[in-house]
């Protein structure tokens, strides 16, 4: 969080007004980071690979090889983690998971396409781990038919998880105590083993090559989903998913590799390759072990049991598969108890497939290619640099190109059949369902995709319908009336279009003047230019300045970069033009900034944006679009991002007993928009007048303008501010918290 400044009282806010409220968690979201996320991931990633096949890795792989496929497995599923984390804090990310991540970016056609290869490879898990359970309970019942425990386990985690998912998750206390004592017995170990091994570096890799070996052991890392799965249950998602899931990667790969220690120095490769239960051969309380084995499977069952119907579910709330409404409707408790059942029928065919590493090696592949979608919604977000992408949580490039390249290297060298199998199988679901026509409720990025390409594709972003909140970048049209001096504060306009903006300057020529661009347009050019933005003069003859932006606006209205932003310097324009030109920009439906420069020579380096928010009591309601504040706030990120100064949200309160609202709303506003942590909060009580002189300094103040003009109180404020104004009026095609 920013730093934060109250000041006494607050002031009247010269921008904002109450609007859309902001969706709040439903009824059903409830779950903590804890018990939602972290919980329920660390004990599906600490499962029946550590106990049943990490040694027999080691003993194949030798320790460097089973320590390279250990790096490899969690450099995928980090970097996975970290791109699923990024995106989340981006986004008002819905039921689903991973499926909602992608529909939101890519659209449901892709959402759809991805989300049922992972409610499969999730349910899938639950047979993986159901193997588990059985193996440690024939170790203690080895008179008992494997079929009978299979089957046993499967009605004891389907039955808890109808009745409550809830109960299901809560049950994992228990479980995690469990899991505590097993890896005190297995570490205990070190101490009670009869001999210490000197490790084996380079294994043999005797039962299989080092890629059978990594599609065997890579399900270990693949519980990071489960946690992202439960988003639709989640209190706070932006805050609990990057939490709840790195910190459990991060504790289980710490596990993992302390573990892969033990194996190799208890036990000789031979024993390792032999003997499945060589953790509880040589744990230092065989009992303990077991009990861990058994209660980490059945939590981990209890998980994905939990985790697939809810992704399950939300695709049938889009209609994405058959018997949508039954498989969407929710119990009381809030659990998709047909979803559920479609779940455990998948898990009752794979149980029937009776082959743990069959069942790991389509696990495997369901899992890499969700991964690598994950991932390339994030590079593609990444490399569009639009204005919306602005998560808390940043992360470099080379971590989701890594994430998408190495799931999809890893699909191929692992099971080259299957792995084009199981792409066929996801463009063939991207196929089906474009045919269908989806109707995606939200905008996705492919509109800030299509914006960022050239014109060759402007008969493709004619098909994206509705305003483009998240594509909205700055296209700013300026006119220039001949013989008059550009101002040296509109240097500024470099700061506000990078990177992706655009500006038009307009010159407006009698009839018969010279056509000479006037003073300072060559080098305000030149400086767009040398930013790489695109920037175009254009010259017009009109016998005023009205008309020449009457017509120009109507002549840009069905261009490909229709400008949405109009900028008037206001050197020399009177109460009337500017009058004028507030009403042709409401009526086109476009920004609106009024430039007043202070006197005196060039503009100073902007060190500081001052931006002042109205007095809003009693009606403190932050929403998605603000009358008369998301112009503001996109150019003080703009200004801020760009010059390197420091932002400031400013506001003067008549009442003191509106202190607290007013300030809550700032700090919501502030965490909402994403704006810089940096950001300051200045409060105080008064009345505007009052403060202008003692407010903190700043280059450039940033201020709302009202709908009826009176150019003598604008420039007063100005003057008792002492920096360059801009002043701001909103249109209807942004929203900076979008």
């Amino acid at each position: 969080m920013g730093a934060e400044r109250d000041h006494g009282d607050s002031s009247a806010s010269l921008i904002g007004d109450a609007g859309w409220l902001p969706p709040t968690p439903g009824r059903g979201a409830t779950l903590g980071t804890f018990v939602g996320v972290f919980r329920p991931t660390l004990l599906t990633i600490i499962g029946l690979v550590m106990y049943l096949r990490q040694g027999w890795v080691v003993g194949n792989a030798g320790l460097l090889g089973g320590l390279a496929i250990l790096g490899l497995t969690f450099a995928i599923t980090g970097a996975t983690a970290l791109s699923f984390s990024a995106i989340t804090t981006n986004i008002r990310i819905g039921a689903g998971g991973a499926f909602a991540l992608v529909s939101r970016s890519l659209g449901l056609e892709a959402g759809g396409a991805i989300g049922i290869p992972l409610f499969l490879a999730q349910s899938l898990s639950v047979a993986f781990y159901m193997y588990g359970f059985a193996e440690g309970w024939l170790y203690l019942f080895p008179d008992h038919e494997r079929a009978w425990v299979l089957w046993g386990v499967f009605a004891g985690g389907f039955g808890l998880s109808l009745i409550s998912e809830k109960l299901a998750l809560r049950s994992q206390s228990i479980v995690m105590l469990g899991v505590v004592v097993a890896l005190a017995s297995i570490w205990g170990g070190l101490w009670t083993a009869p001999e210490l091994h000197r490790p084996e570096l380079i294994g043999d890799f005797a039962d299989g090559d080092f890629w059978e070996l990594f599609a065997v052991y890579f399900p270990a890392g693949t519980g990071i989903m489960v946690g992202a799965s439960l988003t639709g249950k989640l209190r706070e998602p932006r805050r609990s998913i990057p939490r709840g899931i790195l910190g459990a990667w991060a504790v289980a790969l710490a596990v993992y590799l302390l573990t892969f220690l033990w194996y190799a120095a208890v036990a000789t490769p031979a024993e390792l390759r032999g003997d499945p239960l060589v953790s509880i051969h040589r744990a230092a309380w065989s009992p303990g072990v077991l009990i861990g084995l058994m209660s980490s499977c059945f939590s981990a069952m209890l998980g994905s049991v939990v985790a697939a119907p809810n992704v399950l579910a939300a695709l049938a709330s889009h209609r994405l598969v058959p018997f949508a409404d039954r498989i969407a409707r929710q119990s009381r408790s809030g659990t998709a108890r047909v979803a559920v059942l479609v779940s455990g029928a998948i898990v009752a065919v794979a149980i029937l497939l009776g082959d743990l590493n069959r069942v790991a090696g389509m696990i495997t592949m369901f899992f890499l290619i969700t991964y690598a979608t994950i991932n390339l919604v994030v590079l593609v977000e990444q490399r569009l640099k639009l204005i919306s992408f602005r998560p808390t949580l940043r992360v470099p490039k080379v971590v989701p190109l890594f994430g998408a390249a190495a799931s999809v290297f890893a699909m191929v060298v692992t099971n080259p059949a299957f792995g084009l199998i199981a792409l066929a199988v996801v463009v063939g679901l991207y196929l089906f369902f474009s045919r269908r026509n989806l109707d995606t409720p939200w905008e996705t990025v492919r509109s800030g995709l299509v914006t960022a390409i050239a014109d060759w594709v402007a008969k493709a972003s004619q098909r994206i319908s509705g305003p483009q909140y998240r594509a909205w970048k700055p296209d700013v049209l300026m006119p220039v009336v001949a013989g008059e001096c550009l101002s040296p504060a509109c240097m500024l306009l470099r700061d506000v279009v990078c990177p992706r903006g655009s500006v038009q300057i307009l010159g407006v020529f009698a009839g018969g003047a010279a056509r000479q661009p006037p003073p300072g347009i060559a080098e305000l050019l030149a400086g767009l230019h040398r930013a790489d933005l695109l920037a175009r003069y254009a010259p017009i003859e009109a016998p005023g300045l009205l008309p020449a932006i009457r017509a120009a606006l109507s002549v840009l209205a069905g261009a490909f970069y229709r400008p949405n932003v109009l900028f008037i310097d206001g050197s020399g324009r009177t109460e009337e033009e500017i009058q004028e030109l507030l009403r042709l920009a409401r009526r086109q439906d476009i920004g609106f900034v009024l430039l007043l420069p202070p006197e005196g020579g060039p503009a100073p380096a902007i060190q500081a944006i001052n931006l002042w928010v109205r007095d809003q009591s009693p009606n403190w309601r932050l929403g998605l679009q603000l009358a008369n504040l998301d112009l503001a706030l996109l150019l003080g990120h703009q200004l801020q991002r760009n010059s390197g100064g420091r932002l400031r949200l400013i506001s003067v309160i008549a009442d003191a007993e509106n202190l607290p609202a007013a300030r809550h709303y700032l700090r919501r506003m502030r965490d909402e928009a994403r704006l810089d942590a940096s950001t300051e909060i200045v409060v105080e009580e008064g009345n505007f007048a009052a403060l202008q002189a003692r407010a903190p300094a700043a280059e450039v103040s940033i201020l709302g303008i009202p709908e009826t003009i009176d150019l003598a109180a604008l420039t007063a404020i100005q003057r008792g501010i002492g920096s360059t104004c801009l002043f701001v009026h909103d249109s209807s095609l942004e929203s900076a918290l979008a």
